[in-house]
């Protein structure tokens, strides 16, 4: 047909000759399509395909070759998780290594929250070569025992300062080895603009090198040359900064020993470098001075060089024990006559980590001892006057003074005078507070007395005891208003190492540990008579726990039901020996209070061993009295043995539970215990 266009001719023209062509290109397309069979069409695929795939594994080689170099991830590992870091970002440090992560505390232990491009840090160095090192940046715990390998030597931690977070932990033993994997890692991992944290640990001036202290210098260290022997040392600081570290700090030991680092930070993305270097941070504490020009008498206290130190309360860091009642508990210090004593008493109160000081209260008698107002505001405690004389009189004031002033408080906590506190003594607490709501519980102790070093090697055993051995103990306040309230010149008139509540208990026990939560200071002949039962309990060597973290193995079974079965598996297991004795060996062995006769061998760690006899004395346990004193236990003429569960006495000797099991205790009657032949006495 013919096409019709209405344009002018010029427009006409051009028109035709594109339809014309348009029809000459189709009709031949048409035309070659016929002549193309489809076996060639996926021929001509075919070759198309190994095409593509060539070029793409000539790009491959091309890249491996000549390309980037993959990027390499680290991975933070906690429990059974796995989280990849750094994410993919603009500014993220790249890091070709696995870093653990080990405890996470929010804000690190910090009571506030950092400013904006800041981020926790907490470090701390230790108060003996047991208590490990421990390094937390932004909530997480990089350095610890048994975490990145933290030891001993230098201890350095690299934090990305873009996202404020560790990308790298390591450790070097600077007093066994040299100093040589340290400087690589100076100059290969903390790259422009990365944030070192280093601390020391222990003994780490020995083997490191010079290189390392300019590595370090270069860094903004000021103060690493003068490292000395055990000393302990600290820097935070920024590849690239001008001048020297705002945060270091360098502590010399004394006489082998160290004084920790603890610190507490909030560290900025960006830290800026001082131009000189700087000063000790100068520390000021105007009313301890001011207290302290009164009473230089008070020597450790009143120091030169302690006069000036902040008194702030230790931070809880075990998220086990956060919430626990233990630290809502009131706490009643009986003061004594002695302020230099109260002094340090109040001091280990201060470092309990958790402590909350306005739930702390000294009761003091102003006519016997002086200025305890003035020293409890230094701590921030509180301060009872009472001028009663008579000490169960002083004991209702601190019960009744404690429920007037925290009435919502389900226990009560006792310290009696002389006494310093164990570095774990409310963690100990709180960790075995529920057993208090067992009926047959009637309070918990923090002072064994066995606690003497031969006898008392497991801080991780607890027992369960007839005795009320006092000193430091936590008692309901529903059982002081029922019952020792209407009772108190009966049951509390003595000390209570002298033995409260002794007719009245019901059969109800207390719980002891086996290794002390408390040491009592000697208070001196003038104010306190030397009797025989404070000689055997009080003038010989103590054992006290000294860590800060001791769990508990045992706290789970406290309750009666199944404290019974507790020994029952204890008797019965593959790891009970029976230690066999002669009345010859034991009478001989307590004529010489030594146990060096009886050739005992103990092969095994946490092993039981179980010492089994007949109990003669039918109004007492002299036979028992005797293998105390064979042992190494508390003994006294006048009194009974200390420690007994109905007939049975637990304790430890290098690591191994020791048994004194008499046939006044139900298990005696299980093979092969009631077979023996001692008979004492």
């Amino acid at each position: 047909g013919k096409l019709r266009l209405h344009q002018h001719s010029s427009t006409n023209t051009t028109l035709t000759d594109f339809v014309d062509v348009f029809l000459f290109s189709f009709h031949s397309v048409e035309a070659l399509m016929k002549r193309i069979s489809i076996a060639s069409a996926f021929r001509h695929v075919g070759f198309m395909g190994i095409s593509v795939f060539v070029g793409f594994g000539l790009y491959g080689i091309y890249e491996f070759f000549f390309g980037s170099p993959p990027i390499h991830r680290v991975e933070f590992f906690q429990a059974n998780s796995t989280v990849p870091f750094p994410f993919q970002d603009h500014g993220e440090r790249i890091v070709s290594q696995y870093m653990q992560i080990g405890e996470i505390l929010p804000n690190c232990g910090l009571d506030y929250v950092c400013p904006q491009d800041h981020f926790p840090v907490h470090i701390y160095s230790g108060k003996s070569k047991d208590d490990m090192p421990k390094i937390c940046v932004s909530g997480k715990y990089v350095i610890q025992k048994d975490i990145n390998d933290g030891g001993r030597g230098m201890n350095m931690v690299v934090v990305d300062s873009h996202r404020m977070k560790p990308v790298n932990a390591r450790h070097f033993d600077t007093y066994a080895m040299d100093s040589s994997e340290m400087e690589l890692f100076l100059m290969r991992e903390v790259r422009e603009g990365d944030i070192l944290i280093a601390m020391t640990f222990d003994e780490a001036s020995r083997n490191l090198g010079v290189m390392a202290k300019n590595l370090l210098a270069d860094l903004g260290s000021s103060q690493i040359q003068n490292l000395q022997f055990r000393g302990q040392w600290f820097m935070i600081s920024q590849r690239g900064m001008k001048g020297f570290s705002p945060y270091e700090t360098l502590k010399a030991s004394k006489g082998g020993l160290w004084s920790p680092i603890d610190e507490h930070m909030c560290v900025p993305r960006h830290l800026s470098g001082r131009v000189i270097m700087p000063d000790p941070k100068v520390m000021q504490n105007d009313a301890r001075s001011k207290f302290c020009e009164q009473h230089s008498h008070i020597s450790d206290f009143c120091s030169v060089d302690q006069r000036n130190v902040p008194l702030k309360p230790a931070i809880l860091t075990n998220r086990q024990l956060v919430g626990s009642a233990m630290f809502m508990t009131p706490i009643m210090v009986i003061a004594g006559e002695s302020l230099s004593t109260l002094t340090l008493t109040l001091e280990t109160i201060l470092s309990q980590p958790g402590i909350q000081p306005r739930y702390v209260v000294v009761v003091y008698n102003p006519e016997v001892i002086k200025d305890v107002t003035q020293l409890c505001q230094l701590f921030g405690f509180n301060a009872k006057a009472t001028t009663e004389k008579e000490y169960y009189r002083i004991m209702a004031v601190a019960f009744e003074t404690a429920y007037g002033l925290f009435p919502g408080s389900s226990y009560v906590t006792v310290i009696e005078e002389g006494l310093l506190l164990a570095p774990d003594f409310m963690a100990y607490s709180a960790s075995i507070l529920p057993v208090l709501h067992d009926p047959t519980v009637i309070a918990i102790s923090a002072w064994n007395a066995n606690g003497f070093p031969n006898v008392s090697s497991r801080a991780d055993l607890v027992y369960r005891v007839e005795d009320f051995p006092g000193q430091a103990f936590t008692i309901r306040m529903a059982t002081y208003m029922k019952e020792l309230k209407p009772n108190m010149k009966q049951c509390c008139n003595k000390r209570g190492w002298e033995g409260w509540l002794e007719l009245g208990r019901w059969e109800r026990e207390m719980v002891v540990p086996d290794v002390s939560r408390v040491l009592r200071r000697p208070l001196g002949s003038d104010l306190e008579p030397v009797t025989p039962l404070i000689h055997a309990l009080f003038h010989r060597l103590r054992a006290t726990n000294l860590e800060m973290t001791s769990p508990l193995s045992n706290a789970d079974t406290l309750t009666s039901d199944r404290y019974e079965s507790h020994l029952l598996e204890l008797l019965n297991s593959s790891h009970a020996h029976v230690i066999s004795l002669t009345k010859e060996d034991i009478n001989a062995c307590a004529l010489n209070e030594s146990t060096t006769n009886l050739k005992l061998v103990f092969d095994d760690k946490q092993s039981v061993y179980v010492v089994p006899y007949m109990e003669l004395d039918m109004t007492g346990f002299g036979g028992m009295k005797i293998l105390c004193r064979c042992f190494g236990l508390f003994y006294d003429d006048h009194s009974s043995p200390r420690g007994l569960h109905r007939g049975l006495l637990r304790f430890s000797m290098e690591g191994n539970e020791v048994i004194f099991l008499s046939n006044r205790n139900q298990h005696f009657a299980m093979s092969p215990y009631n077979t023996t032949t001692l008979s004492l006495p």
